[in-house]
């Protein structure tokens, strides 16, 4: 249960070495070749005193040298520490610190983030800098296996200009992490530091002699942080590969699937929920840099995909897409789904236009990845309202305050425990004793089993709004307002009431163009629920805020934006 065993038992010629693993732009790696790159990195990074248990923090955008790292430091038993690659300097420094990694391996584009972040660093640091522009091998000891394969005609690949994993790359790129010349990261080289490429032109391609469990640690992967600082769910190899395992046999993969990557690899919706179950079976893998739904559609057509994962609203940028143009999307057998239960519309639309089974999914970075899962089809459309069943490695319950299990259709908070959750927080151990007490993992999250047995969302533990003692879940109105003809998007919070302790704010996105006042909201909703889960004030935004790895909406911040208006 080693992730690295999965990358060295494919390349071996007898299972699927010729085959291909891995495509990034116009470049194709076979297992063996992509199997021989990750031990290159790992060799030169073990000559470097690089060892087993060190942390080594990775800051780069989707690749497929991304991909070779996370492999190589498997290998090694070094414990990646992925950098969110929207991080600002003292994000980084954070992450770096926290984690205690004494080594950076970082994509050239990210040197003044970089620069500013060491400047407040203390510990020694040592960075390794890579470009993806060029990552061509130099001769193998198997010449046949020396190189990436090139896809297309034998040019470089070029910069994608993604804007962000969410964001459709015309908007310009906000980030402060513009590219920098070579001759800057040549001075930087100069100052002592590495460049991948290299380290490895005289690396040996074997398998590294490193010992390795299943049980050691292999990453911390840092949550989105809305309440404080980020925390760092550690997880050891077993927990991940487990995971895979669940995945590969939820979705039914087989060797002859070919999967795109669209989120982005620091998160663990990359790596475990694509990267790893695809090639556990033996399967193909497309890296995408960012979430534009013509480079996905374009990718399905030509590379023949057959599974595309991504959240409700990239699904929704790819059906606009579909409107518009036509594409060859008869290859995709699952349309798979996170983040959130799928509106019908966009199911029906998913439905449309792809002659395929769509999976719904739902989990949490501390649980590996995913929990449950449900299966919609053309024909059979009756779990909509729920995010599926539990999967066979893991067991679910729904419980109160008091960790008692809740009756029959009642909501309280989702718990879980089983192979595939964290260790733990990395260094922090009163969150972990907090969020794994009495052996499950607390997850944050409100719902409630149907009669089925499927779990039903209820939101978030700490966004239910109490009004006079009525507990408001908001997932259940702001269904009911995306509804509207005129509403395009809508999110609720409790602002502060000195009558009631809460009162409910809606505030919504309309649809372009479209007019929309208060009372028009508030009307919608009365008469379709109860009359305390109506909205009694309502803001209008042209965007909600959200996360860029999951797209979730950042209701904190529109707690804090909006609180202090309401507040009486």
């Amino acid at each position: 249960m080693l992730l690295g065993d999965i990358l060295r038992k494919n390349a071996r010629r007898e299972t699927f070495g010729d085959k291909t693993a891995l495509i990034f732009g116009e470049r194709t790696w076979s297992y063996a070749t992509l199997n021989a790159y990750a031990n290159r990195i790992a060799n030169s990074l073990l000559g470097l005193g690089v060892a087993k248990g060190d942390r080594v923090a990775v800051l780069g955008r989707n690749s497929d040298v991304y991909v070779a790292i996370y492999f190589a430091l498997a290998k090694l038993g070094a414990i990646m520490a992925p950098v969110n690659f929207w991080y600002r300097a003292e994000e980084l420094r954070y992450t770096l610190d926290q984690s205690g990694s004494r080594w950076l391996l970082t994509e050239t584009r990210f040197a003044a983030v970089v620069e500013a972040a060491r400047s407040a660093i203390v510990a020694p640091l040592t960075t390794v800098w890579f470009d993806v522009t060029s990552t061509r091998l130099p001769d193998s000891k198997d010449p046949g296996n020396a190189s990436p394969q090139r896809h297309g005609e034998d040019t470089e690949n070029t910069e994608t200009g993604f804007g962000g994993p969410y964001q459709v790359p015309r908007t310009p790129d906000p980030r402060p992490n513009t590219p920098v010349s070579a001759s800057s990261v040549s001075s930087a080289c100069l100052r002592g530091e590495r460049n991948l490429s290299a380290l490895i032109a005289d690396s040996s391609d074997g398998e590294p002699a490193v010992a390795v469990s299943p049980e050691d640690p292999h990453i911390i992967l840092y949550t989105s942080g809305t309440t404080g600082f980020p925390k760092g769910a550690t997880f050891c190899h077993r927990a991940h590969f487990l995971h895979a395992v669940a995945w590969a046999l939820q979705t039914g993969q087989t060797s002859d699937d070919v999967g795109v990557v669209v989120y982005p690899l620091f998160h663990t919706g990359g790596p475990d929920c694509l990267v790893l179950p695809h090639f556990l079976v033996g399967a193909t893998v497309v890296v995408q840099d960012g979430a534009d739904p013509a480079a996905i559609l374009a990718a399905a057509e030509r590379h023949r995909l057959t599974n595309i994962f991504c959240v409700p609203t990239v699904w929704r940028w790819i059906l606009a897409e579909l409107e518009k143009n036509p594409y060859d999307v008869s290859s995709v057998r699952r349309c798979l789904g996170s983040s959130d239960t799928l509106p019908p519309d966009l199911l029906s639309g998913i439905l449309e236009h792809f002659d395929a089974e769509v999976r719904v999914t739902y989990g949490l970075t501390e649980a590996g990845c995913i929990l449950t899962y449900s299966r919609l089809t053309r024909a059979d459309r009756s779990t909509i309202h729920t995010v599926g069943k539990p999967h066979p490695l893991v067991e679910l319950r729904i419980v109160d305050a008091a960790g008692h299990d809740v009756g029959p259709g009642e909501v309280g908070e989702i718990v879980a425990r089983g192979p595939t959750l964290l260790d733990g927080y990395w260094k922090l151990p009163e969150r972990t004793a907090e969020t794994l007490a009495g052996g499950w993992l607390h997850s944050g999250d409100l719902g409630r089993f149907d009669a089925d047995g499927s779990v039903i969302i209820a939101g978030r533990l700490k966004d239910l709004i109490v009004s006079g003692g009525e507990k408001i879940y908001p997932i259940e109105v702001e269904k009911l307002l995306r509804q509207h003809p005129r509403v395009r998007d809508a999110a609720l919070v409790g602002v502060p009431d000195q009558e009631w302790g809460q009162a409910v704010l809606a505030v919504v996105v309309p649809e372009p163009g479209a007019t929309l006042s208060a009372d028009e909201v508030i009307e919608f909703v009365r008469g379709r629920l109860a009359g305390y889960k109506r909205p009694r004030y309502v803001e209008f935004v042209d965007a909600l805020p959200v996360t860029t790895a999951t797209g979730k909406v950042q209701k904190n911040v529109l707690r804090e934006r909006f609180g202090a208006k309401y507040r009486r």
